[in-house]
């Protein structure tokens, strides 16, 4: 699996206190102990939010009242900083798992990578406070981190999960391989089975390569794991065996395209998080 020599044995937790935020956080809850990671918690006071410009900070607050000026306004985006810290940080002890945490001001993308650069692992939600009715949408700051992250990010779904059944994206690339090594590991701690997807774009593919897949599979050393293969567009395809399958996380490589390129024809990773409301693991 590749991984930067200076990564720490940490989950680094992004919130904002949204709801997919708290249930990637629950995730990396569910995964720390068994991989003996503790998690960093981060809350960042957004600049942009806080500007004399911008009049929409209510939808990120949840509504709260009127603030008399902008140090009352930076006042209320840290007491939700606060809160969300201090929840983690309760769930943390239950679970016996070490627990630092940090509330810090300034660009939200920026200083998120900065911190997940110290990190093995990255969990955030996919939108924020705003938009967490629209189950399509792919938040500013997300596509802005996870574009940039050069670690795996967990991306947390619309409802709380046991890691019961994985469904693993698999092509045979690098990215793949790197998927596989972490279903691997998430497969032992916590015991999981794992439905593996191989996707043919046409029929021409032939069946050596589907044997060729099984072989790698079986070389990894997974257990109590199914062989899928179907035919069709990746993201459909990943979209509807996680749902047939009743997967609990989806694991897949990320290929990382131009900025144009993702915001002409999106990514597979793109079409997946808008097309299901499960967590997601992009190595």
């Amino acid at each position: 699996m590749a991984e930067t020599e200076h990564a720490s044995n940490s989950i680094l937790v992004a919130t904002d206190d949204s709801l997919p935020a708290q249930r990637a956080a629950n995730l990396a809850i569910q995964i720390a102990p068994g991989q003996g990671l503790s998690i960093r918690g981060l809350y960042v006071v957004d600049e942009g939010l806080v500007t004399d410009s911008y009049d929409n900070y209510q939808t990120e607050l949840g509504g709260t009242e009127e603030p008399s000026s902008r140090a009352d306004l930076v006042q209320q985006f840290r007491k939700q900083g606060d809160i969300a810290l201090q929840r983690l940080e309760a769930h943390c002890r239950i679970g016996n798992i070490p627990v630092t945490t940090d509330l810090v001001f300034g660009g939200v993308p920026e200083l998120v990578l900065q911190e997940a650069a110290q990190a093995k692992l990255l969990a955030l939600g996919r939108r924020g406070q705003g938009h967490v009715t629209d189950t399509s949408h792919l938040g500013r700051i997300f596509r802005a981190v996870a574009h940039h992250a050069q670690l795996p990010i967990l991306v947390g779904g619309d409802e709380q999960r046991s890691l019961n059944r994985l469904l693993l994206a698999y092509n045979g690339s690098e990215h793949a391989i790197n998927a596989l090594a972490w279903t691997k590991l998430l497969q032992h701690k916590p015991v999981s089975q794992v439905i593996a997807l191989a996707v043919q774009e046409n029929s021409s593919t032939s069946q050596h390569w589907l044997s060729e897949i099984e072989q790698q599979l079986n070389t990894a050393g997974l257990v109590d794991y199914r062989l899928v293969s179907r035919e069709g567009q990746p993201a459909a395809e990943i979209i509807a065996a996680a749902s047939e399958h009743q997967a609990d996380l989806v694991v897949m490589g990320r290929y990382r395209h131009t900025a144009l390129i993702e915001w002409v024809v999106g990514s597979t990773l793109d079409r997946v998080l808008r097309g299901t409301r499960l967590p997601v693991l992009a190595v």
